[in-house]
Order: structure tokens, then C-alpha cells, then sequence
């Protein structure tokens, strides 16, 4: 059932076998398996509303003071579904190369895990967003240009991101909580601090405030914090009981190694084989599905170079009243998707205005491909991994926010090795796309000349990551790796923060197994009685 903080009243025996701080993914997701895994009585806590509105749903940008804005406007969203309610459902796994001991790197130690660890829990991600089953591996294009041009042995690698079908998760999940006698979630409700026993080595109880300021209480067997990569280090951070400088922070390691992925338009692309740059970066269409191509910096020349990760996408720049854009708002709003208000008169009126153009488009379609235009302007957008370092990091601002809690102050370092990668992925650009012949490339300026500083054209992927890190010691991390924060005993943390690094995969596919993994444990536990 959904109780509401600022309307209902508050139940003076609320209590649970399991509380998740946050109603987001990671959230629903340990939702979706103790309900079928366990006899638990869960309880989410959520600070946002149950109804989604771009006003009560947005958070206000974070004070930054790094080298790059990490926390903007937008990147974060609160209430029920969390950062679904904004985010499109990507997932692309992590790879080896991004797990393993790299010794030009400062990581405390490497990932306590293995990819084959996260192998059957990456699976139970795909069920739960309903991802199509086909490898990640697979050759989807299957030319003999392609496989020359790009492989495990050459700079790039192809691979491809799937779309999840049902991305908005508050959908999906609302009616199966509404419907169930273990399942509470309170709206309107904010954890603002965690109460430990006086030994420090177990939850007692969290401290909740409601909209209308007053606060209580509330107990649980076990507590996960959900809240996203910057609220669950904030609300460690918070939670400052004697002389303790919040929780799980012994090591002073609760906020640092926060990492977010490196956005930067690394080249234009002018096609050369309109055919052949059409068959490698054209969307695959498969049921209600996407799959992305993506060009990655290969293992291979991770390894060789001592590079961070790359990997990048078609981005097309084109006018908001092109066809293309035109037919893609009405499949959006066709489907219920969000989106603009541009009235789909409107747009079925500028397809017919072009009707060479939506012929092309429906041509597509039906080969099962996206349309790309050729008259657009063609960029490769791509996504780099930060290096994690101990100075990049969450802190508690001065600042209070409007319940009197403090705010957070983000401080995003990023290195030149991130630089060198997008050099090397350039390179490995120009050597892949030019010699086969599909299209020029020219790079940005700011990644070539030396008189440019890159980081003015470098942005933020919203991927808050690795303020909680998981490792196998207090001395290397916040949490182990089942995600219990080191030395107490009932808490834990399911999301992106737990990750060490950030490879340059969309993050949210990897914490969602490493949720799906924290499942399994919560279920043995509560078993245990």
C-alpha cells in the first residue's frame, strides 16, 4: 500500500523486515525479489511525491567546486520510480578490463568481484527490464568491412546498448505495491538521519521527517539505503552520532572516489560510403526494443596504452521540425512515452510535407533499423571513464536545505588520463572509420591542441558513482562486497555509488546486478531469522 506523510497519519507501530531509504530502481528492484524470494515485510521510505510532475520531481542543482559540474538541474529526480522517472532504461554491461588490478591506477585495491561474479546477476537485471535475451556479444552487422575495421585485436571494439522496454519503473510497480499486504511505501517522507546502538555496530532505528517538519520514528531488521550515488553518501555523511564522522567513515572514506562519466563531442563525422555508415550507427530494432551501436576503445588498447575506458555513439544534429524528429514524437507519445507538448497534428503535418523523407523513415521501420537523415550533421559523442581519485568527492555544504539538513557539496576531479583516452579513442576513430572508408573524421580542437583546455567542453552524464565503494577492507572502501557498510552489522548500500570504477558503460545495468546480488543476501539473512 502508498501511505502519504503530508496527508496520512503516521502508523505509531510502523516497522519492517527490510527498509529501503528511496523508491528508485535499485529500490524496486529488492522489492521485486524479496516479494518473490521472501515472506519479508518491506518498507520503502521515500522523500518525493507518488505523482510525477516535472516541479514536485526535480532537485535542485548541488554546489560544486571540482573541475567539472557534476550535481546540475535535472540530473537527479526524487519520488516514486526515482531517477526512472527521467532516465531512458540504457544498459550496457561492464568488461573485464574494467574490473581488473590496473596498476596506473590508485584504487585501494582492486574490484572485490569478478565479471563471472556479476554473470547470473546481470541476468536477473535483463528479466527485470524486460531486455531482449540476445548476447551482448553479438555481431549484429555482420560485414566483412566492419570485422576489419574493428575487434578485439584493433584500436576500436563494436558492441551495442539495449533500450528497456519498460524504463518508467513507477508504472510498472505501483499497482503491484498498492495491491500488497508487505509492501509499504510512505511518500513525503525523508530520512534525515540513522540511529546506531551506542556500540556503533547496529541500526536501531531512523529518524523520518514529514512535510509538515515533525519527525519520527521507525525500525527495521535491516536497512538498504537506495538513495542514488550523492543521497546515500550525504545521508552517511548526516549521520553523526558522539564523536563519529558519520557512518561507515572510520577511514575518512565515505564521499571519496566519486566519479561521474566524461561527456565531450570528440569528433564530426562526414560519411563516405553513405550505405556502409548507415549499416554501422542505424539503431536495430527488435520487438519493443533498441539496440544502440556503440565504438569502444578496445581491452586491448586499454591494456597497451594504460588508457581508461571510452566508448561513444552516433549523435545527430539536426532541426527540431525535421521529419525524422517529427515521427520520433509521435512514436513517443503513440507508446505514452514523456515528452514534449508539440501536438501531434503538428507533427503529422510535417511528415506529410515531406513525404520522400517519411517514406525513408517507414522504409526503415520496416527493415527494422532507425532512419538516419543524410542531411544532418553527424557527431561521435562520446562517454569516458574518470579516474577514481581520493580527492574527488562528496562533502556536507554549510549550506542548510529548506528542512534544515545540509546540503552537499560535489567536488568532481577529473584527470588528464581521461584526456589521453579520448585521444587514443580519436585516433583509433580516424584509423577505423577513414581506412574502411565510411566516413572522415575531424577531431575537436580541444582534444588536439595543446592551448585548449578540454574540460570547457566537457559535461556530466549525470552518473553519480563511487562515493560508497565497495572493496574488501574498512582501510579500502565503505561497503563489502555484499554491500554491508564495514562494522554495522543491518545496513547496507544498493547503487552506483558501490561501484570502485566507472568503466563507461551506463552504470545503472551493473548496480542493478550488484543489487540483484544483495537480494540473494537479504534473503539468507531474513532465513536466518
Amino acid at each position: 500500500m502508498f501511505l502519504d506523510a503530508e496527508v496520512d497519519s503516521w502508523p505509531e507501530d510502523l516497522s519492517a523486515d527490510v527498509c529501503l531509504v528511496g523508491s528508485g530502481v535499485m529500490s524496486l528492484a529488492l522489492t521485486h525479489y524479496l516479494l518473490d524470494h521472501s515472506t519479508a515485510r518491506i518498507l520503502l521510505v521515500e522523500q518525493g511525491p507518488l505523482e510525477d510532475t516535472e516541479a514536485l520531481s526535480a532537485l535542485p542543482a548541488e554546489r560544486n567546486t571540482g573541475d567539472l559540474v557534476s550535481a546540475v538541474d535535472a540530473s537527479r529526480a526524487q519520488g516514486f520510480g526515482g531517477s526512472s522517472r527521467r532516465w531512458g532504461g540504457q544498459a550496457l554491461p561492464f568488461f573485464p578490463q574494467d574490473l581488473d588490478d590496473r596498476p596506473f591506477l590508485d584504487l585501494r585495491g582492486p574490484w572485490p568481484l569478478t565479471l563471472a561474479d556479476l554473470a547470473p546477476h546481470y541476468a536477473q537485471a535483463s528479466n527485470f527490464l524486460a531486455l531482449d535475451s540476445i548476447p551482448f556479444d553479438t555481431d549484429l552487422w555482420r560485414h566483412p568491412v566492419l570485422e576489419q575495421a574493428f575487434g578485439k585485436a584493433r584500436a576500436l571494439e563494436l558492441n551495442f546498448s539495449k533500450w528497456s522496454p519498460i524504463a518508467y519503473l513507477a508504472d510498472r510497480y505501483r499497482p503491484i505495491i498498492a495491491a500488497s499486504a508487505r509492501v509499504t511505501c510512505v511518500c513525503n517522507a525523508r530520512v534525515v538521519a540513522i540511529g546506531l546502538n551506542r556500540e556503533g555496530t547496529m541500526v536501531e532505528g531512523l529518524r523520518v521527517r514529514r512535510g509538515n517538519a515533525q519527525e519520527s520514528r521507525l525500525r527495521s531488521k535491516l536497512v538498504v539505503l537506495c538513495g542514488g550515488g550523492i543521497e546515500n553518501p550525504r545521508l552517511l555523511l548526516a549521520s553523526r552520532q558522539g564523536d563519529r564522522q558519520g557512518i561507515g567513515n572510520e577511514h575518512d572514506l565515505v564521499g571519496r572516489y566519486y566519479q561521474d562519466h566524461i561527456g565531450f563531442y570528440a569528433a564530426r563525422l562526414e560519411p563516405m560510403n553513405w550505405r556502409l555508415f548507415e549499416h554501422l550507427f542505424a539503431a536495430f530494432l527488435k520487438g519493443d526494443q533498441k539496440f544502440l551501436p556503440k565504438l569502444q576503445l578496445s581491452q586491448a588498447t586499454q591494456k597497451s596504452q594504460e588508457l581508461l575506458n571510452v566508448t561513444g555513439n552516433l549523435a545527430i544534429q539536426e532541426s527540431d521540425r525535421s521529419p525524422r524528429q517529427a515521427a520520433r514524437r509521435l512514436y513517443r507519445r503513440l507508446r505514452g512515452l514523456p515528452g514534449d507538448e508539440t501536438s501531434m497534428v503538428a507533427d503529422g503535418k510535417l511528415l506529410l510535407k515531406a513525404p520522400v523523407e517519411a517514406f525513408k523513415i517507414g522504409r526503415s521501420y520496416l527493415r527494422r533499423r532507425l532512419h538516419l537523415p543524410r542531411q544532418a550533421t553527424y557527431f561521435l559523442m562520446a562517454n569516458a571513464e574518470s579516474e577514481p581519485m581520493h580527492d574527488s568527492r562528496i562533502m556536507l555544504d554549510e549550506r542548510l536545505d529548506a528542512q534544515g539538513q545540509p546540503r552537499v557539496l560535489v567536488h568532481w576531479r577529473c584527470s588528464d588520463r581521461s584526456l589521453m583516452a579520448m585521444r587514443a579513442y580519436v585516433t583509433g576513430l580516424q584509423e577505423s572509420l577513414q581506412s574502411a572508408g565510411i566516413a572522415k573524421v575531424h577531431p575537436s580542437t580541444y582534444l588536439t591542441a595543446s592551448n585548449l583546455n578540454w574540460k570547457e567542453r566537457a559535461y556530466s552524464l549525470y552518473h553519480h558513482m563511487g562515493a560508497t565503494r565497495m572493496a574488501l577492507s574498512p582501510r579500502q572502501g565503505v561497503v563489502d562486497p555484499d554491500g554491508q557498510v564495514f562494522g554495522v552489522a543491518n545496513l547496507y548500500v544498493a547503487g552506483t555509488s558501490v561501484l570502485p570504477t566507472g568503466s563507461a558503460s551506463n552504470p545503472s545495468f551493473t548496480a542493478l546486478a550488484l543489487t540483484f546480488r544483495l537480494g540473494e543476501h537479504l534473503r539468507r539473512r531474513l532465513a536466518q531469522g
